[in-house]
């Protein structure tokens, strides 16, 4: 077997698809651009990065929680700092964040279908909570990281879990939705089916390099073509 059909196997089942999983940031809101231009200022300041390459660096691990990114991409420095400032300055950010109303419009017709609708993300549990409060989601759930006895709650098998105990459907039935390479190799991880998101930031090639074989869509309206096909082709 190659290494495209294995990539292939794991992520994609002949179950029917019960619940539509969406990562948040680029995926749901147009967010990303900003992160990237706001860490890779606060890259520049702190680790002398020159700002181009922070911004490609901060792309290259998109995914991740910031905090995670820092760590991987500075693994001899103190970056938790940093981390601190990014997210401080989100939470003013976020504030003037909303989902667009076709964005809207499609999660809620495809839950008036019979479909449930997650959001699954590495951003702050405390910013997705206050993001989907009132958008048409069943569950939304966010980042937490590890501390003391707490082991942490991330996008991934984390999630995956969870969502599998609240609403009682096997992985089998997920279809995953997120627009970076990293997304897809947590639903790969995970054995959970994926359709990779399109935007200025990857292109096909991009995922296809990350995980072989994956599907793309170059908007999130395509997705509902996709119900039709993909329990009999993936």
């Amino acid at each position: 077997m190659t290494q495209g059909a294995a990539a292939f196997s794991q992520s994609d089942s002949a179950d029917p698809v019960k619940l539509l999983v969406f990562d948040l940031d680029g995926t749901l809101v147009p967010t990303m651009e900003d992160y990237a231009d706001r860490a890779a200022q606060l890259m520049e300041e702190a680790f002398g990065t020159p700002l181009a390459e922070a911004r490609l660096s901060y792309f290259a691990t998109s995914g991740l929680p910031f905090e995670r990114q820092l760590r991987q991409l500075y693994p001899a420095q103190e970056t938790d700092p940093v981390a601190e400032r990014f997210e401080a300055w989100k939470d003013g950010y976020l504030a003037g964040i909303t989902i667009a109303s076709d964005t809207a419009a499609l999660l809620e017709s495809w839950r008036k279908s019979g479909l449930l609708v997650a959001i699954s993300s590495n951003n702050l549990e405390l910013y997705v909570d206050r993001l989907a409060r009132d958008w048409p989601v069943d569950c939304a759930l966010g980042y937490r990281a590890a501390q003391g006895s707490d082991s942490g709650f991330a996008k991934g098998e984390a999630h995956f879990r969870a969502l599998e105990q609240r609403f009682g459907i096997n992985r089998s039935e997920f279809l995953f939705t997120g627009d970076s390479p990293n997304d897809a190799h947590i639903a790969a991880a995970a054995g959970v089916r994926f359709r990779a998101l399109l935007t200025d930031a990857f292109t096909a090639h991009d995922f296809e390099k990350a995980v072989p074989g994956t599907r793309t869509l170059s908007s999130l309206a395509e997705l509902g073509g996709v119900f039709a096909t993909v329990p009999a082709n993936g």
